[in-house]
């Protein structure tokens, strides 16, 4: 389901003389012996039923595929946060962190540095009224980069290109779990006015940044 923005995302015996048999080994070991002359001993080989040629086949092709961690800590502007996994609650919308002060990462989406939709929500206060972690997040514009460091130690930077409110009752406000083969992060948390009614800010402030460089300090 996709997340919506929280209103807070049998063997045969045969007779074979023995000179025929003799004669076979040898002419076979004679065989094995040339090919593997002409292929160099240690080569990775693979033949096709149609014909002779050899192909090399890399034995890294596997080890050679990029490997992702989920995020352990979110950097942008003065704040560090913390980041712990979150999923879909009943009804379809998207969890919240357990904490105030630390950010939460849909864990269904994508990791960093991965193609997909990175995404992330905070708090912007606390039940209190005091600034949560997201409380921030109003001052981060357009260019700024933004930064996630996964379990490696690896920081990934993203840099932001748009910066939006959506209204809680906006039909479409379900678009920004988009996800596709461009390296995207989003970054989700409340915004515009208070509802009373609602129990809940009316808007969500919505921040999209794309990936821009992987930086590793080992």
């Amino acid at each position: 389901m996709t997340p919506l923005v929280r209103t807070y995302l049998s063997p045969i015996k045969v007779a074979v003389p023995t000179v025929s048999v003799a004669l076979v080994l040898v002419l076979g070991g004679l065989a094995l012996s040339a090919f593997r002359a002409r292929v160099g001993a240690g080569s990775d080989v693979a033949l096709t039923d149609s014909s002779s040629t050899v192909q090399p086949v890399s034995v890294f092709k596997e080890v050679a595929k990029p490997i992702y961690f989920p995020p352990v800590l979110l950097k942008f502007k003065t704040k560090t946060l913390s980041v712990e996994a979150v999923g879909v609650e009943d009804g379809g919308f998207l969890g919240v962190p357990s904490s105030w002060h630390t950010a939460g990462w849909y864990a269904e989406g994508a990791k960093p540095g991965e193609e997909g939709n990175v995404i992330l929500d905070g708090h912007y206060d606390t039940n209190t009224g005091a600034p949560g972690a997201f409380w921030e997040l109003k001052a981060v514009q357009i260019g700024d980069t933004v930064v996630l460091t996964d379990k490696l130690g690896r920081d990934f930077y993203y840099q932001v290109t748009s910066k939006s409110f959506i209204s809680i009752t906006d039909p479409d406000r379900a678009q920004v779990f988009a996800s596709g083969k461009e390296k995207v992060l989003t970054l989700i948390t409340c915004g515009g006015m208070w509802d009373y009614a609602s129990g809940t800010y009316n808007k969500r402030l919505v921040i999209t940044a794309v990936f821009a460089k992987m930086e590793k300090k080992w």
